[in-house]
């Protein structure tokens, strides 16, 4: 028969005082590891498995030039309204700053940022058909899609 060691009192309390299983250590920092290697990969560029030309995936998408040249002035006209559509509505937001609720005013800043959000998303894609390039950057959208510096 094996002697165990230590007292009986002292294996009892550390059944029961046992802070590592009250935290649920284990998995507390396995979700941890989880949210940090979720994070890296929000923040780290990665690396493309397959570059696709512009030119590949409009014949993928069978978009002939002029549809091309649609969608561009298509998305170039959505982006003009939304950035229209968002100064409306900061007018309204300046409005319920003033007479309205604190409440309104902070959904109708949400709404605005929205808006500035598709404004810029669709004036990329913009910008992407008219260079007629897939993965540009935001560097050079803003240099050259707004600011209009040549290349």
């Amino acid at each position: 028969m094996k002697k165990k060691s230590g007292s009986r009192i002292v294996r009892v309390f550390t059944r029961i005082i046992n802070v590592r299983k009250w935290f649920d250590w284990d998995r507390m920092k396995s979700l941890t590891l989880y949210l940090v290697n979720g994070i890296k990969r929000l923040f780290i560029p990665q690396e493309p498995t397959h570059v696709e030309s512009f030119d590949e995936a409009a014949r993928k998408l069978k978009l002939s030039e002029a549809d091309l040249v649609i969608k561009q002035k298509a998305l170039f006209r959505l982006s003009i309204i939304m950035v229209v559509a968002a100064f409306m509505i900061l007018i309204y937001t300046g409005y319920q700053f003033l007479y309205g609720s604190w409440k309104a005013t902070i959904i109708s800043l949400v709404v605005v940022m929205i808006a500035l959000v598709l404004a810029f998303r669709y004036h990329f894609w913009y910008y992407q058909i008219k260079q007629r390039k897939l993965g540009c950057t935001v560097k050079e959208w803003y240099r050259q899609g707004l600011l209009g510096e040549k290349e």
